[in-house]
C-alpha cells in the first residue's frame, strides 16, 4: 500500500496498476474523483473519513466475481428464491463519510422492498442484505466498520484460498458463521471449495458442478 497527500490528474488515476490511499481527501474531492472513474470496472474506490483507497483489479479478480455471481443466479433459480443482484453498486453517505464499491451486493430479506435506481444516491437509503469482497491483492478488513455502520447483515469475503461469511451482530460487530443466513443452502466450505476451482479448472466444469451439488442438496 502507497500512502501519500492528495495530488493527482485524471492519468495518474487511469495509470494506476497498485492499490494507492490518499490521505486528507475532502468529500467533494472523493465525488469528483468517484465520477471521474465511475464508469470504469478497473478501479474499486473506498472513502473512510478523510481516507480515499483506489484500488485496480485483475483478471483473476473479475474471473472470481463473475464465477461466484453465476453461483449466486444458479441459487436463485434453482431454489426459487428471490435474490436480487446490485453488483458494484456504490454504497455512500456523506452524513456517515464514507463511500464504498463492494465486488458484489444482493438484496434477499429485503429483496420485496428495494427498488431499482439508475444513479448513486448522495446517502445510502437502503443497505444490501449481502456485500462481498475478492481480497485476491489487498485485504477488505478496513470495511468491516463501514459496513457495520451502513447495517449490511452478512458480508463474505475470499482471499483466494478460504470463504468466509460474516454476520452483523446486534452490538454491531461482525461474527464469523458457516452457514449464511441470508441464503442457507450456502456454507463456507462449499463456496471456498468451488472458488478454489475455478482458479484452476474451466468454468463450465465447475458451474456444472456447482448445480450438481445445488440439485442434490435440493433434493435430499
Amino acid at each position: 500500500m502507497v500512502t501519500a497527500e492528495i495530488t493527482f490528474s485524471r492519468e495518474q488515476l487511469l495509470g494506476l496498476n497498485h492499490p494507492i490511499e490518499w490521505v486528507g481527501v475532502n468529500w467533494q474531492t472523493y465525488e469528483d474523483i468517484s465520477e471521474e472513474l465511475g464508469e470504469s470496472t478497473s478501479f474499486h474506490l473506498t472513502y473512510n473519513k478523510g481516507v480515499l483507497t483506489i484500488m485496480p483489479v485483475t483478471e483473476l479478480h473479475e474471473t472470481l466475481i463473475i464465477l461466484l455471481e453465476r453461483f449466486i443466479t444458479l441459487v436463485s433459480l434453482v431454489t426459487q428464491k428471490n435474490i436480487i443482484p446490485t453488483g458494484k453498486a456504490t454504497l455512500r453517505s456523506k452524513r456517515r463519510d464514507y463511500g464504498v464499491e463492494p465486488d458484489l451486493s444482493y438484496f434477499v430479506s429485503k429483496s420485496d422492498i428495494h427498488q431499482l435506481k439508475n444513479y448513486v444516491p448522495k446517502e445510502l437509503e437502503l443497505a444490501p442484505d449481502i456485500v462481498g469482497e475478492i481480497d485476491i491483492h489487498h485485504p477488505s478488513d478496513d470495511k468491516f466498520e463501514i459496513y457495520a455502520e451502513f447495517g449490511v447483515s452478512e458480508f463474505w469475503q475470499y482471499n483466494g484460498e478460504r470463504f468466509k461469511i460474516f454476520k452483523l451482530q446486534s452490538n454491531s460487530e461482525y461474527a464469523e458463521i458457516e452457514r449464511s443466513e441470508e441464503i442457507p443452502i450456502l456454507t463456507s466450505a462449499v463456496l471456498t471449495e468451488f472458488l478454489k476451482r475455478g482458479q484452476t479448472e474451466q468454468q463450465f466444469t465447475v458451474l456444472s458442478d456447482f448445480q450438481n451439488w445445488l440439485n442434490a442438496e435440493t433434493r435430499a
